[in-house]
């Protein structure tokens, strides 16, 4: 099969060669014309001086000599030849009656009949023998005279055809000289499919450090410069997932070494009797922890595959949220944290699905109360707009460094685990959270609040047109 190079640099060549062949031919079919017609103004004008030689010498102002050295000048310098008829069509002078291709007495005979009907006559006239032979002529009539001038076509055509074998070397040279730059420039346009190319099997491979790194800004540029970005999502990607990987083995690899050491313990005899209830309860407790991570994978993939149910009804949000601060109390007193709402009380509704409401509240108040110092506060704040209800969360930790925030969202995003490894988690809550509230219809936003802490921002329309009732 043809590359892409071969058929551009087979165009361009083909629309070179087309190009330089037509135009040759119209200027070969140009140059012919227009020197024919020049040869045609030329004999006129050359028949004409011998017809005004002619006319003096019958008034008797030019003497025989005089008249037939300044016929045979004009002859020499037009390459044009003269023969006079009288009335009998008889032939009475010619320039050089033994020339090759002379009119034949038939042909003579012809002329004079027409020119005497029109007064002056231009035509070809064919050697139906030899085309060599054939003539362009020209007469003219006086009284008592017919003056007939006659080129050979070959001399006509001679010069012409030289002149059209230097159009047609110019043209062959022409293109010659375009096969360089075409080559140059069928590479220049497919060059870059051929980097692309590699990097797309670099990266069909796994290897997502591929670079294509074309600087132009044509459509090609731009094709690469997305073929670029999209590798450095993919590696950033593969990043994230080769994280997410090793943090949720981690997150898995110690309830389950919790379960089998507890369950050891007691099959082998270590543990005593007494003491299983209590090892028992442990085993339920990591159980649990798996069971909420696997959820966790579960309810993400379900979200954006689309295939999580929502139960959509009227929700009063204040109430939800209430509710969200009572539970989360005890956590927040365990380390001792203050935990404070405000906002102004409202009986307002809103299209939300309860459940999947209280656990984004719950996910982002665990988290400011995770990430808040001892003797610190979370702040809880709600409100409504016309259009919407909003309820903001600030805490005074330590906040999120900067670089981290564009990524906070982002599913399987962790953090930097060397600043807070005893903090990291699978990285799905906040990915959860924001995929259920662009379910709601809403969005979430977080920034840092100055010297400390962060402050999530949520906002509900109080018609949820992502997902109608």
């Amino acid at each position: 099969m043809r590359s892409i190079f071969s058929k551009i640099l087979v165009f361009g060549l083909g629309t070179a060669l087309f190009t330089t062949a037509a135009l040759s031919i119209f200027l070969s079919g140009l140059f012919s014309d227009y020197f024919t017609y020049k040869y045609e103004i030329q004999q006129d004008k050359a028949v004409r001086e011998v017809k005004e030689l002619t006319e003096r010498y019958i008034r008797g102002q030019l003497a025989i000599a005089r008249y037939n050295q300044e016929i045979q000048i004009i002859d020499r310098l037009e390459k044009t030849h003269f023969c006079i008829l009288d009335l009998n069509n008889r032939l009475l002078f010619a320039t050089d009656p033994d020339i090759a291709g002379a009119p034949s007495d038939e042909m003579l005979q012809h002329l004079a009949k027409e020119t005497k009907k029109n007064g002056k006559t231009t035509m070809m006239l064919n050697d139906p023998d030899n085309s060599s032979l054939d003539l362009l002529v020209t007469s003219i009539a006086i009284p008592k005279l017919t003056i007939i001038a006659f080129t050979l076509i070959e001399d006509i055509h001679g010069p012409i055809r030289n002149l059209i074998h230097l159009v047609w070397f110019a043209a062959m040279g022409a293109f010659a000289i375009s096969i360089i730059p075409t080559y140059l420039i069928s590479r220049y346009f497919t060059s870059p499919f051929t980097k692309m190319n590699q990097a797309a099997l670099k990266m069909g491979q796994g290897d997502f450090s591929a670079r294509i790194n074309i600087s132009r800004t044509d459509e090609i540029g731009r094709l690469a410069q997305t073929l670029d970005y999209m590798a450095i999502q993919l590696e950033a990607l593969e990043r994230t997932r080769q994280d997410f990987l090793a943090n949720v083995s981690h997150e898995l690899r110690t309830p389950l070494t919790s379960i089998r050491g507890f369950a050891q313990g007691m099959l082998d005899g270590t543990v005593p009797l007494t003491k299983h209830p209590t090892y028992l309860a442990r085993i339920y407790a990591e159980s649990e922890r798996l069971a909420e991570i696997v959820d966790d994978l579960l309810t993400l993939a379900r979200l954006r595959s689309g295939h999580l149910q929502f139960n959509w009804t009227d929700v009063v949000p204040g109430t939800v949220l209430s509710e969200v601060v009572e539970i989360c109390r005890p956590i927040a007193a365990e380390k001792n944290v203050g935990l404070i709402l405000s906002g102004t009380s409202s009986e307002k509704t809103i299209q939300a699905d309860p459940q999947r409401l209280t656990e984004v509240f719950i996910n982002i108040i665990d988290n400011a109360i995770k990430f808040s110092p001892p003797d610190s506060t979370v702040y809880v704040q709600s409100g409504w707009t016309p259009t919407e209800f909003w309820v903001k969360f600030a805490d005074e930790g330590a906040g999120i460094p900067a670089d981290e925030l564009p990524n906070i969202f982002d599913r399987f995003y962790i953090g930097n685990p060397s600043s807070r490894q005893e903090y990291a988690g699978t990285g799905l809550g906040l990915a959860i959270s924001k995929l259920l509230i662009e379910n709601h219809g809403g969005n979430i936003t977080v920034h840092n609040r100055g010297p400390r802490g962060c402050e999530f921002t949520i906002k509900l329309p109080l018609k949820n047109t992502a997902n109608a009732v």
